[in-house]
């Protein structure tokens, strides 16, 4: 019985889910990490963006999380790793997680982070091509007793690797590990026989490797914006799957997107993941709020949970024990707080000077034409301490590709249908015009837009026809 996605499933959705092949075909890749100038150097006038939003991404280095993903239960065994200083490199040099040690066991299934922050050397973003895995020592016990290895034979010097970075987001790069990944040999070493720790590199492209893909491991951004629908009429709004109800808060990154519904304050609430196959292959888990909303800086996270394979007890997903796959955090679109130590007004969204019809696009872990893009209408009101509230009357979501100049959006309900691309269900087209850098120059670089004008036809209900994307990038 299939009781649970394939890991390596869940890692390709999350990582390719906004490239929308099926959408707008096969269209050419600008990948690069956009150091260049633009086509233009025309500037344009400084109150062309003010009917926009503004971005609010810290202006700090990239958040790269290593996420070890272990377990494959062997009844009797327990292998455990070593690993640290995970490094990855590009043509600018290298990043280094640092000398931090973590204790994996290879035959549980266990999540654990290493994490540090990595510089992108003024580019728009950075992908490094390349990681090494230095693991220090290899230990198995089983009925034989125990065998401990500080040499391990044949762990490659690189990785072939894609993991993108943008300044002030969050990455997170899974590595699957099993038991069957670090194995042992016996070799003849100068006419005797020895018992050798061996690094299993095919073995480890199979349940980490794409089929396909040209690289081993790959990345994916696991900061969510939160876009609260609580105000908006349940009948248009899509429902998670465990049952919990109509969501109220639906989440977006630019790889993925997510459902959320019920009060984060009292130990967490429901937070559905969505993959490429649609609800039918989602990933469940619990987002919650570790302060109270009012404090200086309160702190939004998620986290993904899953059927333990190893436990046979139960056939019911429901009743069956489950493990922590992913964790991340979330912040809403706009959010802003009366800091009660400085007096002075803090916006905490990812956003700021939010308008009543706000259109966002996010770049995906490819960094190429093709984004994701949400588009809302909200209600801006003053509150009596003097920060802001946006309550969003209505949203759709879509896709924009710059190579064709196209922009797609789609009613929020079908966006846990697998075909809602295909069967195109209430799609809206529309056509993308000037795109611009930040400083208002001309540009046709995916890498350098900030801004992009938009013009629908018959523009959705509600939506005005004209208009302007901001692109959630600092």
């Amino acid at each position: 019985m299939h009781r649970q996605i394939d890991w390596k499933n869940i890692k390709w959705s999350l990582a390719v889910l906004a490239l929308g092949g099926v959408l707008f075909g096969c269209a050419g890749n600008s990948v690069g990490t956009g150091t260049t100038g633009t086509t233009s150097t025309t500037s344009t006038t400084g109150g062309l963006f003010s009917d926009v939003a503004g971005v609010n991404l810290s202006d700090t280095p990239a958040s790269l999380q290593y996420v070890f993903l272990t377990g494959a239960g062997r009844a009797g065994d327990t292998k455990t790793i070593l690993a640290r200083n995970l490094i990855v490199s590009d043509l600018f040099g290298t990043e280094s997680s640092g000398l931090t040690p973590k204790n994996l066991t290879l035959t549980s299934y266990e999540s654990h982070i290493l994490a540090t922050n990595a510089g992108l050397m003024n580019s728009q973003s950075r992908v490094f091509n390349k990681l090494i895995l230095d693991v220090k020592n290899y230990t198995q016990t089983d009925s034989s007793g125990t065998a401990s290895f500080n040499a391990i034979n044949n762990i490659p010097d690189e990785l072939t690797s894609s993991i993108r970075i943008f300044r002030g987001r969050h990455v997170q790069v899974p590595l699957y590990l099993d038991p069957d990944t670090f194995i042992t040999e016996t070799v003849n070493v100068g006419g005797s026989d020895v018992t050798q720790a061996k690094f299993d590199f095919d073995w480890f492209n199979v349940i980490n490797k794409i089929e396909g893909d040209s690289v081993s491991v790959r990345s994916f951004l696991s900061d969510y914006v939160c876009y609260d629908v609580s105000a908006m009429d349940p009948g248009v709004l899509p429902s998670l799957s465990d049952g919990s109800g109509t969501a109220t808060r639906i989440f977006f990154s630019g790889d993925g997107f997510a459902l959320g519904n019920g009060n984060i304050l009292a130990g967490g609430a429901p937070f559905e993941l969505i993959l490429q196959q649609g609800q039918g292959a989602s990933v469940v888990g619990r987002h919650s709020s570790s302060s109270i909303p009012g404090s200086p800086n309160p702190q939004y996270t998620y986290t993904t949970i899953g059927v333990d394979p190893s436990d046979v007890t139960s056939t019911d997903p429901a009743l069956a024990r489950k493990i922590t796959n992913f964790s991340g955090k979330f912040q809403f679109h706009f959010s802003q707080n009366l800091n009660s130590l400085t007096g002075k007004i803090d916006d905490l969204g990812y956003f700021k000077n939010v308008h009543s019809f706000e259109a966002m696009s996010f770049p995906t872990s490819l960094d190429d034409e093709r984004q994701q893009v949400v588009m809302i209408s909200e209600t801006v009101s003053t509150n009596g301490n003097g920060t802001k509230s946006a309550t969003i009357t209505g949203i759709m979501w879509g896709y924009l590709d710059l190579a064709t100049k196209v922009v797609r959006v789609y009613p929020i309900a079908n966006i846990t249908d697998p075909n809602a691309l295909q069967n195109r269900n209430g799609e809206v087209e529309g056509s993308l015009g000037t795109l611009f850098t930040s400083t208002g120059a001309v540009t046709l670089s995916p890498q350098q837009m900030r801004y992009a004008e938009f013009t629908f036809t018959t523009p959705p209900a509600g939506f005005p026809a004209t208009g302007k994307i901001v692109v959630l990038r600092r």
